[in-house]
C-alpha cells in the first residue's frame, strides 16, 4: 500500500485482491470515526464531495474510485467485473483504512450500494462495518424496474438495459448532453450546478469499464447477499428516481436484518448525492453518534 499526502487529503494506493489498483483517499482527523463512502457507477469518488462538505469536520472520510473509474485501474478482461469484485475492492479499502477493533459507517450511493449489499456476507465486513447507508440503489430487478427510457413493457426494459450496457464514448461534457442526463438521472428540481457537475462526471467515464459494469448492473441478483446486512442500516430513494424507484428501497429495507429506516425522499431522482448532500449528510452523522462514536 501506497502513501503519499496531497493538501488535507492522504492519498493510499490499495490493492484488490485480485491485484487491481484502488486509488483511495482519507480526510479529516485521524483520530475520528471513520465514514467510507462508495460511489455509483460512471462517475468517481468526486460525486460524494457535496455530501463530504456538509459532513461534521471531526469526521475522518474515506473515498475510493471503483474499479475502472476515476484514479483506479481498468480490468484488462472481462473476468475483472462482476459483484464479487466491487467486494473484494470495498474489503481491502476497509482492511487498509479502518483501525484494527474499530468500526466504520459505510454509504453506498447506486453502484456504491450494491457494492455495499454484495459485501454483506464478508467477514471483514462484518468486523469492520458498524453501520450502513444506501442510497439510490437496488440489489435485482434493476433493468426490469427502471423507468428512465420512457417506452413500453418490453420496449422500456430493452431501452434500460441498452443504456446501461452500450459502449458509446461521450466526448467532453456540454449544455446538451447536461440537459439529458439531467432528464434521465436527476430529478426536476435538481440545481443547474448539480447538473453540470453530473455531466462532467458521467463524461469522465471510459466507455469500456462504463459498459461493463452496465452489464453486471443489469444481471444483478443479490438478496442472499443484502439479507447478511445484520448492522443499523437506512435506505433512501428518491419519488422520482427512473433508475433505480423507490420499489427497491423498501426491498432492501425488507432484507436487512436491522433496518432504521427507509425513507423516499420528495423530488429526488438517482443522484442522491448531488441532489441531496445535506440530507444524507445529515443521516450519516446520525448513524455515527448512534453506532460507532462511542468507540472514537
Amino acid at each position: 500500500m501506497a502513501i503519499r499526502h496531497v493538501g488535507q487529503a492522504q492519498e493510499l494506493r490499495v490493492r484488490s485482491a485480485d491485484g487491481t489498483r484502488l486509488h483511495v483517499e482519507v480526510r479529516g482527523p485521524s483520530d475520528g470515526p471513520t465514514v467510507v463512502l462508495s460511489h455509483c457507477w460512471s462517475t468517481s469518488l468526486a460525486s460524494w464531495g457535496p455530501v463530504v462538505r456538509d459532513l461534521d469536520p471531526d469526521l475522518r472520510v474515506v473515498l475510493y474510485d471503483q474499479r475502472g473509474h476515476g484514479r483506479s485501474q481498468t480490468p484488462l478482461t472481462r473476468a475483472g467485473y462482476g459483484p464479487e469484485k466491487l467486494a473484494d475492492d470495498l474489503c481491502a479499502v476497509l482492511e487498509a483504512t479502518v483501525p484494527s477493533g474499530r468500526k466504520a459507517v459505510v454509504a453506498g450511493h447506486s453502484m456504491g450500494g450494491m457494492t455495499i449489499m454484495a459485501s454483506g456476507p464478508r467477514a471483514t465486513f462484518k468486523e469492520k462495518v458498524g453501520a450502513v447507508l444506501l442510497t439510490n440503489t437496488g440489489c435485482t430487478e434493476l433493468a426490469d424496474r427502471a423507468t428512465a427510457i420512457p417506452l413500453p413493457g418490453a420496449l422500456g426494459r430493452l431501452g434500460s438495459r441498452a443504456f446501461l450496457t452500450t459502449p458509446l464514448p461521450l466526448g467532453p461534457a456540454n449544455a446538451g448532453s447536461a440537459n439529458v442526463l439531467r432528464f434521465l438521472v436527476m430529478g426536476k428540481r435538481s440545481s443547474p450546478a448539480a447538473k453540470r457537475l453530473c455531466a462532467r462526471l458521467v463524461h469522465g467515464c471510459a466507455s469500456v469499464p462504463r459498459s461493463e459494469w452496465g452489464r453486471v448492473i443489469t444481471q444483478l441478483h443479490l438478496d442472499d447477499s443484502v439479507r447478511e446486512i445484520a448492522v443499523p442500516t437506512v435506505v433512501v430513494g428518491g419519488e422520482e428516481d427512473k433508475l433505480t424507484p423507490p420499489w427497491h428501497a423498501r426491498h432492501i429495507g425488507g432484507l436487512v436484518q436491522n433496518p432504521v429506516e427507509v425513507r423516499i425522499i420528495p423530488g429526488l431522482g438517482h443522484m442522491g448525492p448531488l441532489e441531496a448532500p445535506g440530507t444524507l449528510a445529515d443521516l450519516l452523522g446520525k448513524l455515527v453518534a448512534g453506532h460507532i462514536s462511542s468507540e472514537a
